[in-house]
């Protein structure tokens, strides 16, 4: 038991789906890519696909398109979100702006992005944060009416739906995660996805390729190993040890400077495929779970679960809380810990130090991302999480700063 931590996050991940890595990535002559993009362009709704190295490059070639599409503009982001996010941002060398988001529900503030908007931003990025779907048609109401083109980035959107369609299907671009922690994983990965809808009609015909290096043996090995260090590593029993290596920063949110953009390796296309099934079955234990603990939380409680918008299914890759006293409010903080519970991103992006030289933007004036940067936490939801573990989550989760 001493080794034994919880995963934040989870995706699952078997013998089976490496194995089919293994031989995808390493054999000779195969690649199953094509139908991935086939099996995602209907499940998203896209007309076109791109598999690429990351989620991060996929978001970095989709700025550089809309900034194509909508020229002289910056690029305004949710001050609230992702280190990842400004990761990609950076790599499209994007002028900088940003918009408040709603502590309450994790959505856009409206009357911030249109703010934004008003001067002259025509480049937005939408961000489902832990699976909670936006007002997309809100949001897709106000672009329209200042000419504006949404990028929706559904890294965290894996079995999330607004007003019955899939988080990931809503925009004119939209961008995949495939990563460990993103409910479905290849290992790596990321896939852009384009459609051709009005005013964009022509942007799936004129989409440009990334300049990528070749795919390489080497590249293949590395997810293969990745996978396999993730099947033995990544279980509650083991979780201790990895999480206790400092070089690996493991539950750290850190900012990771942009790479050039890659394709997809073929193994991590294939893990892809095989782990589909399992990550659909994986959401329904999500939303199952979430759904009973924020039940036995209560109303009465001083902690506070994000809600979800009317029209919106949660994925819940985790559940966010909202916590006003932080760690110091639980009676036994190290057992809560130990059990998945993590702080959430440590500061509104726009003063990290990378973005700094793309700002074109007042760096205050963000109340509800500096709320959640002081207060959101969150638990995991994922199939790993023990019925005990969930008790103690609940038990500790009631008793919030009633001690005494």
């Amino acid at each position: 038991m001493i080794l034994r931590h919880q995963l934040p996050a989870y995706s699952p991940l078997g013998v089976g789906p490496i194995r089919e890595a293994l031989v995808h990535g390493l054999g000779p002559g195969m690649d199953g890519q094509a139908d991935l993009r086939a099996a995602l362009a209907r499940e998203y709704c896209a007309d076109e696909v791109r598999l690429l190295g990351s989620g991060t490059q996929a978001l970095q070639v989709a700025l550089g398109m809309a900034m194509r599409q909508v020229r002289d503009t910056a690029v305004a982001l949710p001050a609230f979100t992702c280190f990842d996010v400004a990761a990609a941002a950076v790599g499209a060398r994007a002028r900088l702006r940003f918009y408040d988001v709603e502590p309450r529900t994790l959505a856009p503030d409206l009357a911030s992005l249109e703010r934004t908007l008003h001067r002259g931003t025509r480049v937005v990025v939408v961000t489902p944060l832990y699976g909670f779907p936006v007002d997309w048609d809100a949001v897709d109401e106000l672009l329209t009416q200042y000419g504006a083109f949404g990028v929706e980035d559904a890294a965290q959107g894996d079995d999330a739906r607004w007003r019955g369609r899939r988080v990931g299907s809503l925009g004119p671009i939209s961008v995949l995660s495939f990563g460990r922690g993103k409910g479905w994983t290849g290992g790596s990965g990321g896939a852009l996805l384009l459609r051709n809808r009005p005013p964009w009609q022509g942007l799936a015909t004129t989409m440009v390729e990334p300049a990528e290096a070749p795919m390489t043996r080497g590249a293949e090995v590395r997810v293969v190993s990745a996978l396999m260090m993730q099947w033995a590593l990544g279980r509650p029993a083991w979780y201790a040890i990895p999480h206790a290596l400092p070089w690996l920063r493991l539950g750290e949110t850190v900012y990771r400077a942009p790479e050039k953009p890659r394709v997809m390796t073929r193994a991590a296309s294939a893990c892809l495929t095989a782990t589909r099934a399992a990550a659909a079955r994986e959401g329904a234990t999500r939303r199952a779970t979430a759904t009973a603990m924020v039940e036995a939380i209560g109303t009465g409680s001083v902690v506070r679960p994000i809600e979800p918008l009317a029209g919106a299914t949660p994925g819940y890759l985790r559940l966010p809380l909202r916590l006003a006293h932080g760690l110091g409010g639980f009676p036994q903080p190290g057992a809560v810990t130990r059990v998945g519970l993590a702080r959430s991103y440590p500061s509104v992006l726009a003063v990290i130090p990378q973005a700094g030289p793309l700002l074109d933007d007042t760096p205050s004036g963000w109340p509800g991302a500096a709320e959640l940067v002081r207060t959101l936490w969150t638990v995991p939801t994922h199939s790993l999480l023990t019925a005990a573990e969930r008790s103690l989550l609940v038990r500790q989760l009631q008793a919030y700063d009633r001690r005494g």
